[in-house]
């Protein structure tokens, strides 16, 4: 029903029952035409032509016109021959049509759709409407495109129409489509017909193509939906930029370059994604070299049209046009393949593809004024869809003969079974007892016994299983497997199931994570069997689940003792070691860092003497090199020995302090303020390089703590010195803070930064012992290791809360030896 709506809807683009007089040398007697009986007049034949002319109407009463051209309408100025050969594409004209009337009739109004490429109308001399701005050149025309009816207001007996046309933006310029004439109510309801169709045919298109690429998602291995999807998204394109041009109505300042520019896509992309769509098909009978022939032609015109403006690229019309018509032409070459190999439903696909391949023909045909009928793909493409779901219908049709044949089957399956149900009826109250020994021995079992169908769903289990899971016996029956496991996990069960059910051999502790109601996670150890029927046909399956969960706890208690015993072993060694080797790393690094002194006051006392030496002689080799490169680089050497055995001292240290038992006083009454006053001192110019944001707050009359002075003023400075390191620029800032906790008797001390943070995964081992972010900078990983154990030894605790850009807060929390009121004070 839906296709022949459509198809009476294009029709009325025809000319009516009775065809009307064609204009003659730019007259049309419409005299003993009855307007209230016919249709609408189509205004087309001969009208007098002005080539390079915007006539005045008022100039046609006297003499001033010289004598016509005369032109058909509809269709292009450059098919007509002037005296110099035919008429450029791009020019301006005056169009003139006398229309002589009956007599009295209806308000008459004329439905004008599209001239290239913009236009004014006059009817005995009066202005009645434009489209777009007609001028005598590029700069003063402006092109337009909006289809729609203009009421007339005359009553005279001869229409003198007049029209202004210019283009200078298209290969083609004249009136394109027929002006039509007839009463201003008929030819709205006209209008409103062919917009209801397209908009009808609009929202199928999208719909369609909605469903096909939202099926594509959910299949995305069969890439066919996607691409019917796309090409039913370029003809709503198409719909909505030509014809009635509904797009122009819906977003009336859009350009006309725009509009232009999608309608030539359309064309261009629906064959391309045409193309993809029938290659996915007919992967077999669609050859690879045509199929990148036509992707790579139709976007190499898709970027043309993209990137170039009307003027150029309305010149691809006729390329688009006959890939169009080559592709058609190889369909149904491919289409002859399919039905060859045997392909079912190709005969379905090869006529609703043959009635689009002929309704695109038409369009090319009308859109080169061959014919006068109208556009007709949308209605191809939609008999081309209808053809699709009669296919599917033959599908369910097929499916259904295969289920009725399946019901038979069964019935007589059904029967069978009955006549085994009646023999089986002697044998009931054995079964009956033996059931009730197998029920009674898995109620006393500790392991969870269940069965499953082949989906996987329980059919029999005991009350050890549903205390397993979680459960109550009522909402366990039928579950899934699915229901109390994690995807992945239900995918591994599915794996092994399914090799129980290929291969017929039980699978033996075979471990898994189930998850209970209530959100906890126990781990189990299952082992399975395949259930067969009478016949030995696979039913389902059955299996018993031990449960692991607290022996995996206690080993996995087990295994952190010894790796924690294992990592205490580590570090008595490595002090052991460390004991031993700086003895043996110091000695030759004492010896490098008092002879590099030496050698650096030996080199400057011999430089003059060298330098003397190169400006009588020139340059000479010293140590193989050239004396002119030598005397810049050796004293950088020599301070590249002095830091990198500095550095070498400064690991020994920190490795020492590390593995050493700290002996210090931790007896000490220590004010927190004075250690970080005292660490702030020293690393004034560090702090100051790094950031001019220094915020100091200090609570007055904090309580004092029982350490050691320089003991907590290292881990100061190890914490501003992290800090300042963090931070990217200057403008960043830095506070160090104290306070009292009176709630927790604590006092509490932060450095905070606003630099680039620590990572999540790094922030849990900042204290472990070498782990370093700066290990190319020269950072070991042991600053926060020793800062963290000298915190630990004053019984606080060390923590560090970061979030990644930003900044990093370190909090050092130490117990009270006595307590105060305090007052805020804030230390620039």
């Amino acid at each position: 029903m839906i296709p022949l709506l459509l198809l009476a809807s294009g029709c009325r683009l025809l000319q009516g029952h009775s065809s009307p007089p064609l204009a003659v040398k730019g007259v049309l007697d419409l005299s003993r035409w009855d307007l209230a009986k016919s249709d609408l007049i189509v205004l087309n034949g001969e009208y007098a032509f002005y080539w390079g002319r915007h006539v005045p109407p008022a100039d046609f009463t006297g003499s001033l016109v010289q004598a016509p051209a005369f032109v058909k309408v509809p269709g292009f100025w450059s098919d007509r021959q002037g005296d110099g050969g035919r008429f450029p594409g791009q020019g301006y004209a005056t169009y003139r049509l006398k229309v002589l009337l009956p007599g009295a009739s209806a308000p008459l109004a004329l439905r004008l759709r599209d001239m290239g490429t913009a236009f004014r109308v006059f009817v005995n001399g009066r202005f009645i409407g434009s489209t777009g701005v007609p001028g005598e050149n590029r700069e003063a025309t402006v092109p337009g495109s909006f289809p729609q009816v203009m009421p007339l207001h005359h009553s005279a007996p001869v229409l003198d129409i007049v029209f202004h046309v210019s283009n200078f933006h298209h290969r083609r310029g004249g009136i394109w489509e027929a002006v039509q004439l007839g009463p201003e109510e008929d030819l709205r309801e006209m209008r409103e017909a062919r917009v209801n169709a397209d908009l009808f045919v609009l929202g199928s298109f999208f719909i369609i193509a909605l469903s096909q690429i939202s099926l594509f998602f959910f299949r995305k291995n069969d890439r066919a939906p996607l691409y019917f999807g796309l090409f039913c998204i370029a003809v709503a394109v198409r719909v909505l930029t030509t014809g009635e041009k509904y797009l122009t109505h819906l977003f009336p300042a859009m350009s006309w370059d725009l509009l232009l520019k999608l309608e030539y896509l359309s064309m261009s992309l629906a064959v391309a994604s045409f193309a993809l769509f029938v290659q996915s098909l007919f992967v077999r009978e669609f050859s690879r070299i045509f199929y990148g022939f036509v992707l790579a032609t139709a976007l190499a015109a898709s970027l043309i049209i993209l990137v170039t403006p009307v003027r150029i690229f309305s010149y691809l019309l006729p390329v688009c046009q006959a890939l169009l018509l080559l592709s058609l032409g190889y369909g149904f070459v491919v289409l002859y393949r399919a039905l060859r190999h045997g392909r079912k439903g190709t005969v379905l696909f090869l006529i609703g593809f043959g009635v689009m391949s002929l309704a695109v023909l038409n369009d090319i045909v009308y859109v080169e004024h061959r014919v006068q009928t109208g556009y007709f793909a949308a209605f191809g493409v939609f008999v081309f869809i209808f053809s699709q779901f009669c296919l599917l219908s033959f599908r369910f049709s097929s499916a259904l003969n295969t289920v009725e044949v399946q019901r038979r089957d069964l019935a007589a399956a059904n029967e069978a079974c009955e006549q085994e149900i009646r023999d089986r009826t002697l044998t009931e109250a054995a079964l009956r007892q033996s059931e009730e020994k197998y029920r009674l021995i898995l109620e006393s079992i500790e392991e969870g016994y269940f069965e499953v169908d082949l989906a996987g769903n329980l059919t029999f289990f005991n009350e050890a299983l549903c205390r397993v899971l979680g459960y109550a016996p009522e909402g366990m029956r039928g579950l899934n497997n699915r229901a109390f496991m994690r995807p992945e996990t239900a995918q591994r069960v599915y794996e092994t199931f399914n090799q129980v059910f290929r291969t017929g051999e039980p699978a033996k502790a075979f471990g898994w994570e189930v998850i209970r109601p209530d959100g906890g996670r126990r781990y189990l150890e299952s082992s399975i069997s395949l259930i067969r029927d009478g016949q030995g046909m696979p039913t389902g399956f059955r299996g018993l689940a031990r449960d692991l969960t607290d022996r995996r706890e206690a080993e996995d208690r087990e295994r952190q003792q010894q790796q924690q015993l294992q990592q205490a072993s580590k570090m008595v060694e490595l002090g052991t070691l460390v004991s031993g080797v700086a003895h043996e790393v110091n000695n030759p690094n004492n010896f490098i860092m008092l002879n590099a002194p030496l050698l650096g006051d030996a080199w400057q006392a011999a430089r003059p003497i060298l330098e003397e030496y190169y400006a009588v002689h020139g340059d000479f080799l010293l140590g193989g090199l050239l004396y002119s490169e030598m005397r810049e680089n050796i004293p950088r050497l020599f301070s590249g020995i002095l830091e990198g055995s500095e550095r070498i001292r400064q690991i020994v240290e920190d490795l020492k302090n590390y593995v050493r038992p700290d002996t210090s006083d931790l007896g000490q009454s220590v004010d927190l303020n004075e250690v970080v006053r005292s660490a702030l001192s020293l690393l004034a110019n560090m702090v100051s390089k790094a950031t001019d944001r220094l915020s100091v707050e200090l609570e007055n009359n904090l309580p004092a703590v029982k350490g050691n002075f320089q003991r907590l003023e290292q881990v100061v400075i190890n914490l501003v010195q992290n800090a300042c390191q963090a931070l990217p620029d200057r403008k960043k800032g830095l506070r160090v803070s104290t306070r009292r906790d009176r709630s927790n008797d604590l006092i509490v001390l932060q450095v905070q930064d606003e630099g680039l943070g620590i990572p999540p995964e790094n922030l849990p081992h900042v204290t472990d012992p070498f782990f370093s972010t700066k290990h190319e900078s020269g950072g070991v990983g042991l600053g926060l290791a020793i800062s963290a154990r000298i915190i630990k030894d004053h019984g606080g605790s060390l923590q560090f809360f970061s979030e990644p850009g930003a900044g990093t807060t370190a909090e050092i929390t130490l117990p009270l030896t006595r307590a105060e009121t305090p007052e805020k004070k804030v230390i620039p």
